[in-house]
Formats: C-alpha cells, sequence, structure tokens
C-alpha cells in the first residue's frame, strides 16, 4: 500500500474518533453490537472500531450480529462476513428470522428494515450490550433529511446517538462524518469486497430513488451532501416562513 492511501485510511479513522470525542460515542469498558448487513458501511465500521481499539486508551468489547430474513428474497455470505469479523478480533454471530416479511401488495423494504432493527433491539437488550452501532454516514443523513421534507413535509433525520428504551442502550452513529465515496473507497483499501445483493425490491423503493436525486447534487457541486449536513446546524430562523401572517 502506498503512502497516500495509508494517509487517506488514516483521514477516515481519524474521522471517527472525532465523532466518538465530539458526541461521547464510547466509553471506557463499553459492549457494543454492530448490526453488520455486508454493505460497505457496516464493514468499514467493524474495521475502524477493531483497528481503533487497538491504539485508543478506552477499552471495549464488540459483537458483529448478521440479521438474516428468510422470508425476503436475498443472498449473504455469511461465512465471509464471519471470516472477515473474526480476523479482526470480533466475534461473529448470524440470526436467522423466518417470520413472514412480504405481504401482497405492498412494498417490503420498511417491513424488512423494521423487524431487522426490531430483532437488533431483542438481541441488544437480552444480552445485556449497552450500545448498537450503526454504519450511517453522512449522505445516509441528507437522504433521510430530503425524504422525510419530500414526504413529510417535516425538517428531520436522525441523531448521531439516541437513548433507547428508558436508557437501557444507545443507538450510535460512529460514521456520521464520513461520505459513502470515502467509505468506498476505504472499504477497498483494506480489501473488502461488498457481498452482491440481488433483492429484487433493491432498485425500486423510495430511497433508491433519493439517492439518485443526491447523486444529481453532487454533480451541481461536490459540496453539496456536506453542506447540507452542515446547515442543519446553522438554521437561520428569521429568514424562513415560520408562521403565517
Amino acid at each position: 500500500m502506498n503512502k497516500a492511501d495509508k494517509r487517506f485510511l488514516e483521514r477516515i479513522r481519524s474521522k471517527i474518533t472525532k465523532a466518538v470525542e465530539d458526541y461521547g460515542l464510547i466509553n471506557d469498558g463499553d459492549t457494543i453490537v454492530v448490526g453488520v448487513s455486508g454493505g460497505k458501511d457496516s464493514m468499514a465500521l467493524i474495521d475502524i472500531l477493531a483497528n481503533r481499539r487497538l491504539f485508543s486508551p478506552l477499552k471495549y468489547q464488540i459483537k458483529a450480529v448478521h440479521i438474516q430474513l428468510t422470508d425476503v428474497p436475498y443472498y449473504t455470505d455469511d461465512q465471509y462476513l464471519k471470516t472477515f469479523c473474526e480476523s479482526r478480533g470480533v466475534e461473529f454471530e448470524l440470526l436467522v428470522d423466518e417470520q413472514k416479511i412480504i405481504q401482497e401488495g405492498k412494498q417490503p423494504c420498511f417491513y424488512c428494515a423494521w423487524n431487522r432493527r426490531k430483532l437488533l433491539f431483542e438481541y441488544t437488550a437480552k444480552n445485556n450490550y449497552q450500545k448498537i452501532a450503526l454504519g450511517h454516514h453522512k449522505d445516509d443523513v441528507v437522504e433521510t433529511l430530503l425524504m422525510n421534507m419530500i414526504q413529510h413535509g417535516e425538517f428531520s433525520a436522525f441523531p448521531v446517538k439516541l437513548k433507547m428504551f428508558d436508557g437501557q442502550f444507545e443507538l450510535i452513529r460512529p460514521l456520521i462524518y464520513t461520505t459513502n465515496k470515502e467509505l468506498e473507497r476505504y472499504t477497498q483499501l483494506i480489501g473488502y469486497k461488498p457481498l452482491p445483493y440481488d433483492c429484487e425490491y433493491a432498485t425500486t423503493n423510495r430511497r433508491e430513488q433519493i439517492k439518485t436525486l443526491v447523486q444529481q447534487m453532487y454533480e451541481i457541486t461536490p459540496e453539496a451532501v456536506s453542506n447540507i449536513f452542515k446547515s442543519m446546524q446553522n438554521i437561520d430562523f428569521k429568514h424562513l416562513p415560520l408562521q403565517k401572517l
């Protein structure tokens, strides 16, 4: 690996360190479940947290969990995920659920995501883990913001950390300062090859349509996503039509 690539890896890892420090995402002694899908984001998160643990004065445990819903038509090589995680000192567990997800005449993506999240929450609570780390990045925040504005007339996305069920555990998103393109390059450099995701619904859900919109914004200006992200902390209420006359 050349010096430029090594510097890039360190720059991305430093962004995660900054997010952890800015938001207080990880504390000494934490036990953290990482929800892994097999996509580049969650696997980059596994690699970064495992690498950070080697040098950080904070000691924490990581458990990778992949949820497989048998009613959803897609394939993931769980053995490949297991090998990737365990090569980094991270224990891997596969949870298989056979409940019915597909409902005739309804787009299943919401139900699929909802059930995965529910099972991950239940696993975390049952095993007394303190935190769940998810692989959402800056582009995901902006996509969610646009979806909520377009579909619900609401200016909202999701927080970097959130206590769940009266503080039983906490959701954290350490990749919040990274972009989709950065994570693509990161996973290429660490040798991870994202698994094929051949779900027949993957290209027809609303979020995929929003992703296309975000790509068009990048074409307008390379800083589009970063600027929209910053705008959520730079709201000028004086120049917004907040009240009817």
